[in-house]
């Protein structure tokens, strides 16, 4: 058995080496490392061309800039290795991440493996480590369900995260999922694939050691909001409802999971956006009068923090205006 790690390069040239320095630290269980160089404009092509002179599992693919979805696609397609692992350029892992996971896998047989990870500024200083609440152990699947979360929930309880960089997956499972394919989505990708993924896995192990340094860079996405966003979260909660169907997976109450993601990723996104205050309104409006946000709406209900109790109320009341005051 072996390791692949695919790492999508875009305009990195700031963090590469440090993100390049740790994955090539890995130890021998990683057989190749695909770098993806997704149409760079800066020194980043470069550096993998630096990089690959001095290891030689290090494979690059350079294409035209086609989105971190192709480039993740066309890195897998690549790979050798029964298992696939994922580091994004800007971010850097522990020397013994991959060990880790893959011993976690031999000892366990399990299709996926997946660790806590660590948040760190821009100058690669320590900011929080991330409890996914859970203990370290192996998760079989019974019933058609794990016992842990597949997917947040209002309530805020733990689940196993949507990202793909904290995961080691069997190679099989990953390229035979229904989602292994170009979704056209840019809000919400990783989980549109990995859960999906999942859903069609046996056995998960997890371990609470934190291997994986999250990156938060400074920059203005965060507080930029499109109409993109409420489309991408449509698109990914009918691939995650299709996909239940497909394999069969059962979920206590997935509108209150789907209403979840409309939180994170459309309303929170929202609020802190730079948008002037009437434009909050059209979009707030947009969202609310969404026909798959009002069937949430109405079927979902839960015992909510009282925030955001209040903005799902305003929202399903259609009060616009009042939340665009109340939610900022």
């Amino acid at each position: 058995m072996s390791v692949s790690i695919v790492i999508p390069v875009y305009n990195a040239e700031q963090y590469l080496r440090k993100c390049l320095d740790s994955v090539c630290a890995q130890s021998d269980c990683v057989k190749e490392i695909i770098l993806v160089n997704d149409g760079s404009t800066d020194g980043s092509l470069n550096v993998c061309s630096e990089y690959a002179q001095k290891d030689g599992r290090i494979k690059i693919i350079d294409k035209q800039n086609e989105g971190t979805e192709q480039a993740i696609i066309d890195g897998v397609n690549a790979t050798t290795g029964e298992y696939i692992g994922f580091v994004d350029s800007d971010d850097y892992i522990e020397p013994n991440m991959y060990s880790e996971l893959f011993d976690c896998i031999k000892q366990s047989g399990a299709d996926i493996a997946f660790c806590r990870y660590k948040f760190v500024d821009s100058d690669y200083n320590f900011i929080r480590r991330r409890d996914l609440g859970m203990k370290s152990g192996v998760y079989d699947k019974a019933d058609g369900r794990f016992p842990i979360m597949l997917l947040p929930t209002l309530k805020n309880r733990r689940y196993i995260t949507g990202f793909r960089w904290n995961k080691l997956i069997a190679r099989e499972l990953l390229v035979n999922s229904i989602t292994f394919k170009q979704s056209g989505l840019r809000v919400g990708e990783d989980l549109a694939l990995i859960i999906p993924t999942a859903m069609s896995a046996n056995r998960i192990v997890y371990t609470d050691k934190c291997l994986y340094h999250y990156v938060q860079r400074d920059n203005s996405l965060m507080h930029t909001y499109t109409r993109r966003h409420l489309d991408d979260w449509v698109k990914t909660v009918d691939i995650l409802e299709k996909s239940s169907e497909i394999y069969g997976y059962k979920f206590d109450n997935f509108g209150d999971s789907a209403l979840a993601l409309l939180f994170v990723n459309c309303l929170v996104t929202l609020r802190h956006s730079d948008l002037p205050r009437a434009q909050k309104k059209k979009e707030f409006k947009a969202i609310g009068d969404n026909p798959l946000v009002r069937r949430f709406l109405r079927e979902v209900k839960v015992d909510i923090e009282f925030k955001k109790k209040i903005v799902f109320k305003l929202l399903k009341h259609k009060m616009y205006g009042l939340l665009t005051l109340v939610y900022k």
